[in-house]
C-alpha cells in the first residue's frame, strides 16, 4: 500500500474526479475527509467505499470557498486524526460562455469555487503540515489552463491560476518539505463534460491521439503516484493526463 495510514482531505469528493482519487486513496491505505457541497446520498456511498477498504472516511458538507468552512473541515480531520498528510483541491464548476457572454457575476463565482477554494485550503493546512515536517498538495487543473479551448474565459483563468498557485506555493514550501503539484486532465469521462454536443465528443476523440475520453481512475493514479514516495523528488511540476490532446 503506497499511502499506509496517510491522512487526506480531497475536496469536491462526493462524485467524479474527486471521487475516484479518495476511493484509489483508500485502496493504497489513507484514511480520507471527503468534502462536498450537495448530493448528500452519492458523499454517503463515497464515504461507505472508504470504509470498505477498512480505512477511516470522514464526511464535510461545506463551501470551500468559505474560509470559515475551510477552517471547520481542517479542525474535523485534525480532531479526528492529529494530521493531514495530503490534501487535494478538487472542487470546481464549469462556466460554458464565450468572452462576449461572460459576465462579472460568472467570473467572480467560477474564480472563488476554482481557485480561491484552492488558496484557502492550501493555507489552511500549511501549520500542521510544518509542524509534521512535511506534506503533499495537489491541485486539479485542466489541459485548458494551457490551452484555452472552448470552456469560456472563467474557466481557463481559474484552471490557469491554480498552475500559478502550484509553483507559487512549492517554491515557498520546499524548504519545509511541502510538495505542490497540478495535474491537468483533458476530457475525462464524468458529469461536469455532460454539456458537450455528441458531435463535439466525435471532435475531441478524433483530434486525441489515443482516441478516447480519460476515465477519472487514469486521474487518480496520478494523483496516487504525486502523493507517493514516487513523488518524493517531484515539486512544482503539472502532469498532464490528457490523452496527447496538448503536447507543450
Amino acid at each position: 500500500m503506497r499511502l499506509r495510514d496517510k491522512k487526506a482531505i480531497v475536496t469536491g469528493a462526493s462524485r467524479g474526479i474527486g471521487r475516484a482519487i479518495a476511493l484509489a486513496f483508500a485502496r493504497e491505505g489513507a484514511d480520507v475527509l471527503v468534502n462536498y457541497l450537495s448530493r448528500d446520498e452519492e458523499a454517503r456511498r463515497t464515504q461507505r467505499e472508504i470504509q470498505a477498504c477498512g480505512r477511516s472516511a470522514l464526511l464535510f458538507k461545506g463551501d470551500v470557498s468559505d474560509s470559515s468552512q475551510v477552517k471547520a473541515m481542517v479542525e474535523m480531520a485534525l480532531t479526528e486524526w492529529g494530521r493531514i498528510d495530503i490534501l487535494v483541491n478538487n472542487a470546481g464548476i464549469t462556466h460554458i460562455a464565450t468572452p462576449f457572454e461572460t459576465t462579472e457575476e460568472d467570473w467572480d463565482r467560477v474564480l472563488r469555487v476554482n481557485l480561491k477554494s484552492a488558496f484557502l485550503c492550501s493555507r489552511a493546512v500549511l501549520d500542521t503540515m510544518v509542524k509534521q515536517g512535511g506534506g503533499r498538495i495537489i491541485n486539479i487543473s485542466s489541459v485548458v489552463a494551457k490551452s484555452g479551448g472552448i470552456a469560456g474565459p472563467t474557466y481557463a483563468s481559474s484552471k490557469a491560476g491554480l498552475i500559478g498557485l502550484t509553483k507559487s506555493f512549492a517554491h515557498h514550501l520546499a524548504p519545509y518539505h511541502i510538495l505542490v503539484n497540478a495535474i491537468a486532465p483533458a476530457l475525462i469521462d464524468t458529469e461536469m463534460l455532460r454539456w458537450r454536443t455528441e458531435e463535439q465528443w466525435k471532435e475531441t476523440i478524433a483530434s486525441t491521439p489515443l482516441k478516447r475520453l480519460g476515465d477519472p481512475m487514469d486521474l487518480a493514479e496520478a494523483a496516487v503516484f504525486l502523493a507517493s514516495n514516487g513523488g518524493n523528488y517531484i515539486t512544482g511540476a503539472t502532469i498532464d493526463v490528457n490523452g496527447g490532446l496538448y503536447m507543450d
